[in-house]
């Protein structure tokens, strides 16, 4: 029977010469497990897909509903916690294999002449990767996607100049709340998805267009290593996607994904904690404070990214062994040290110091905090100097009027006192007062 609808097919779309060409594409220096990460992405993305489409028939992407379908899929649908671990634990192994990925090319050099453009359309794909990560990390609406999102969409209000329009944007308003939902489901299950879809499509062509690059020293093993795509590669790709099953199903079952108490924006005490792989990130707001937050938040982001995206125009070079591209090699290795070490970091430490304020007059209150060196004289949570009065809290024993009067003139509210006038204007100083009432504790 199924030859009867090969035959049919390959009759008219000639499916046989399509396998053929497909797996007798010569792989320069022979099959390997190093090149099993591509076709292992491939299909952790199409689980995610499979997986994803079960969860949004039960899924509600609005704050009233959301947290209770999400406890309902994990707690009364059928086979809903497995699925539901499985989609967790794959978007965790979706960002060790693209980083794993993206190293193995680096380090086998195969971003080089003429394969620039696949190694740029890879870049992309690996920031969408971490982009699923991000927009998926509020749909469950507790505690942790919640809090852990204000802090993560704050960033984007260090902008210069538009940081208070992107915010704007990202969430849909001042607040996270329906539209902020509303718009992170639509980038997770439709934005994205295709995104990723028709990027990974024109990788694998532009792949195919230049060649698979092979190892190293291919040329000096060539002709005698090179064989086929099938059956030895293929028989790797089957072998490692299978372990893959496995251990995504083992954890999927022993170890399903958290769910927290649902979301109170009420509760500013929480001290969010992301996934691991934004660690290193969240490490960086703990690091860059007050006047160097745009650091950590803008600058050293766009130098990674300019970097990646550059890499193939910086090492021009024919040479692809990586013992003889030791400039090269040094950089990546630092570059995965400094990652390691500020994951490392992260873990360890909890997220302090960060407000989790979600009005933008009281983000942008933060920012003329910082730069109006306020933290050298006032302490918030235990960072800051100690000339002046600690802030932690003020939030609760001061008003609106109260604040905005000292900030105006602190020697007519208090006389003697120390600290100098604000050299602020008067939509400065309310959105300052704004930050200190966001402080209850």
């Amino acid at each position: 029977m199924l030859k009867r609808v090969l035959d049919w097919l390959d009759e008219r779309i000639e499916v046989r010469n399509l396998w053929e060409t497909m797996t007798n594409r010569p792989i320069p220096g022979g099959s390997s497990w190093f090149y099993v990460l591509g076709s292992s992405l491939l299909f952790v993305f199409a689980l995610q897909m499979v997986t994803g489409i079960l969860l949004t028939l039960y899924y509600a992407p609005v704050p009233d509903h959301a947290y209770q379908s999400v406890k309902y899929i994990q707690e009364e649908a059928l086979f809903g916690s497995f699925v539901r671990g499985l989609h967790h634990w794959g978007a965790t192994f979706m960002v060790v294999l693209v980083s794993l990925h993206m190293l193995r090319v680096f380090v086998f050099g195969a971003y080089k002449k003429p394969r620039e453009v696949v190694w740029l359309v890879g870049t992309g794909l690996f920031l969408i990767v971490f982009g699923f990560a991000f927009t998926g990390y509020l749909l469950p609406w507790d505690q942790k996607a919640y809090w852990a999102t204000v802090v993560g969409t704050n960033v984007a209000g260090t902008v210069p100049v538009v940081g208070g329009f992107l915010l704007r944007i990202i969430r849909g308003g001042a607040e996270l709340g329906d539209f902020a939902l509303s718009r992170f489901f639509t980038i997770h299950t439709y934005i994205l998805p295709w995104s990723l879809a028709l990027l990974a499509g024109l990788h694998v062509f532009l792949l195919e267009r230049a060649g698979a690059g092979g190892t190293w020293n291919a040329a000096e093993r060539t002709p005698y290593r090179s064989e086929p795509l099938f059956p030895h590669q293929i028989f790797k790709d089957s072998i490692f996607i299978l372990l893959l099953v496995l251990a995504l199903s083992s954890f999927a079952h022993f170890f399903p994904a958290p769910l927290e108490p649902q979301a109170d924006p009420t509760d500013s005490t929480y001290n969010p904690r992301p996934e691991w792989y934004f660690y290193a990130v969240f490490q960086m707001l703990r690091i860059f404070e007050g006047p160097f937050e745009l650091i950590g938040t803008v600058v050293l982001p766009t130098v990674v990214i300019t970097l990646l995206l550059l890499v193939p125009f910086i090492d021009r070079r024919p040479e692809r062994d990586p013992w003889r591209r030791k400039a090269m090699m040094t950089a990546a290795a630092l570059a995965v040290a400094g990652v390691m070490a500020l994951t490392i970091a992260g873990a360890r430490a909890p997220i302090v110091g960060v407000p989790a304020v979600t009005e933008e007059s009281a983000l942008a209150g933060r920012q003329v905090y910082a730069r109006s060196g306020c933290v050298a004289c006032h302490s918030i949570h235990g960072k800051g100097g100690t000339i002046g009065p600690d802030l932690t809290g003020v939030g609760a024993r001061k008003d609106r009027a109260w604040l905005d009067k000292f900030l105006a003139d602190p020697q007519a509210v208090k006389p003697g006192v120390l600290m100098p006038k604000p050299d602020v204007t008067d939509s400065e100083r309310q959105e300052l007062v704004d930050y200190l009432l966001s402080l209850k504790q």
